[in-house]
């Protein structure tokens, strides 16, 4: 009796090691949902799949290879000591099912939770992925990893004579519930899914190496759409395998805007007293400053200020950018955001490149007032034009509209936030008809549609490496906000490195542009006037 009662510290280890299995296993993460409650990041059961080496017969390791693949089947045809040997993790359950059918011997199956994307490659930079055991890795899944995640909640198994696991938790103590919160985003998926096929379809058509394409409500900062092209596939790791692919250029990538920065610089030299309105610029095509040349792709004469935006005329922006003061136009550019981090709720955000004004030497001034010689962020851009759509103010952007604890209760709410005043009413007001006109009867003509009222400009940039321009590698791109009156979307698309004859931003950005717009009209989901 005393044997059978108080067993000897050996066999009980024996008996546990012999009869019982610890282990550890993912509950369901939070729901990640548009603005609309669309689901974009779900959890869902799976099936994962170990053998107890005990009862398991290496002779049917070749039953198992038209599901597992041949290097499993070779790893579990040899004896194999210790009695637990995860093979898969977390396979779909319609997929296990005609496996656990069979019933091997040996092999058991344990239920997790799987993270699951409903929409594939939708959004597939913003919203992320996370490693097999549910932790964030990017985007959205990463930056608030913390909401999101459930600790992994450890399970009590027990043989019984014939090798049959029987949960303990899951038959005594109910299902295992998760810990986690959930999180609404500020896009609509709707947008987004318009924006991505029309970028995916320019990108190809003219042989880019990337695309970006932002959308942001200017009046709140919060952003509608954002993709970064070419996009992957979060169900499938297969489409992670380059690397590149997994940069949101949205914000992690770098570049210089060229003419699509010339709006902020004419802001910015009117707030100066630098320029006036009935001031003519001369553009012979070419102008000599300090120790370079500015060049314009044709002659424009003379010019007066609305003119220098509608022809997007380089010689006339560069004779204002040399008039400005280094110290002021820096400070100024850093009011607007460039050189510093928005602060987006999602991870991989770059600062950008404003080198400072003790650097300005030479043609420096008036490089930067043509869009070059500094490096912006999509995102900071898109943020930068929209104070000229809003009226003035530098808003954060935001993504997050609302997050929830595991209680349900709202932890967290996006909104307007204004960083900073940047332009007066006059200046903003004075800009957006010049703008306008560039689209109605200059270089952003390619993007009008009929009925709605689009203010924006073009931007044809060359790419720096190693200290200069490569040659035949340019970004085109073209942003711009409507109704121009009183502006409800500010959106940037910019196509990287295009491989055809065709490169300037109003031949091949400005009419993905009106596509996407055009798309979005027939869903009647913009204002047109």
């Amino acid at each position: 009796m005393r044997v059978h009662l108080f067993p000897d510290d050996r066999i009980k280890r024996q008996s546990q090691r012999q009869y019982w299995a610890q282990v550890s296993l993912s509950t369901s993460r939070g729901d990640v949902r548009d603005r609309n409650g669309i689901p974009l990041a779900i959890s869902v059961p799976s099936v994962s799949f170990f053998i107890d080496p005990m009862y398991w017969d290496p002779a049917n390791a070749q039953i198992l290879e038209p599901y597992f693949g041949k290097a499993i089947a070779d790893r579990v045809s040899r004896p194999m000591s210790g009695r637990f040997h995860w093979l898969v993790r977390k396979m779909p359950v319609n997929l296990a099912k005609e496996l656990v059918d069979k019933k091997i011997p040996g092999l058991f199956t344990i239920s997790e939770s799987q993270r699951m994307y409903p929409h594939g490659e939708l959004a597939s930079h913003v919203v992320g992925f996370c490693d097999i055991d549910d932790n964030g890795l990017s985007g959205v899944e990463r930056e608030w990893n913390d909401v999101l995640y459930s600790p992994p909640q450890t399970r009590l198994f027990v043989r019984d004579a014939r090798g049959n696991l029987l949960d303990l938790i899951g038959s005594n103590a109910g299902t295992l519930q998760s810990g986690a919160g959930s999180i609404t985003l500020t896009l609509d998926s709707k947008i987004q899914q318009i924006v991505e096929w029309k970028l995916k379809q320019g990108a190809e058509e003219t042989g880019s190496k990337w695309g970006v394409g932002v959308c942001v409500n200017p009046k709140t900062g919060e952003i509608l759409a954002m993709a970064s092209y070419p996009w992957i596939d979060l169900n499938d790791r297969r489409s992670f395998s380059n690397a590149e692919t997994l940069r949101n250029s949205a914000i992690g990538r770098v570049y210089e805007p060229g003419s699509t920065f010339k709006p902020i610089m004419l802001g910015i030299a009117m707030e100066m007293a630098l320029a006036s309105r009935a001031e003519k610029f001369r553009c012979a095509g070419r102008i000599a400053i300090a120790d370079g040349v500015i060049r314009d792709v044709s002659t424009h004469g003379n010019l007066d200020l609305e003119g220098l935006l509608i022809k997007s005329c380089n010689t006339g922006m560069a004779q204002i950018g040399h008039r400005m003061n280094a110290h002021r136009a820096y400070g100024m550019l850093r009011q607007f955001g460039f050189g510093i981090r928005s602060d987006v709720e999602i991870a991989g955000e770059e600062e950008g490149l404003l080198r400072m004004p003790e650097e300005w030497l030479g043609t420096a001034r008036a490089n930067v007032a043509i869009g070059q010689g500094l490096a912006v962020t999509p995102l900071q851009l898109v943020m930068a034009i929209g104070s000229i759509a809003n009226g003035g103010e530098l808003l954060k952007p935001y993504i997050i509209a609302e997050v929830k604890n595991a209680s349900g209760k709202v932890i967290h709410q996006g909104r307007k936030r204004v960083r900073n005043a940047v332009l007066n009413r006059q200046t903003c007001r004075w800009l957006r008809e010049a703008l306008y006109k560039t689209v109605e009867t200059g270089t952003g003509k390619a993007a009008r549609v009929n009925g709605v009222h689009l203010a924006g400009k073009t931007g044809t940039a060359q790419i720096a490496a190693h200290g200069q321009y490569a040659k035949g590698q340019y970004v085109s791109s073209f942003i711009g906000f409507w109704p121009y009156e009183d502006p409800e979307y500010v959106m940037l698309i910019a196509l990287g490195e295009p491989s055809g004859k065709r490169y300037y931003g109003g031949e091949i950005a400005a009419p993905v542009f009106r596509a996407i717009l055009e798309d979005m009209s027939q869903l009647s989901i913009v204002a047109k006037k």
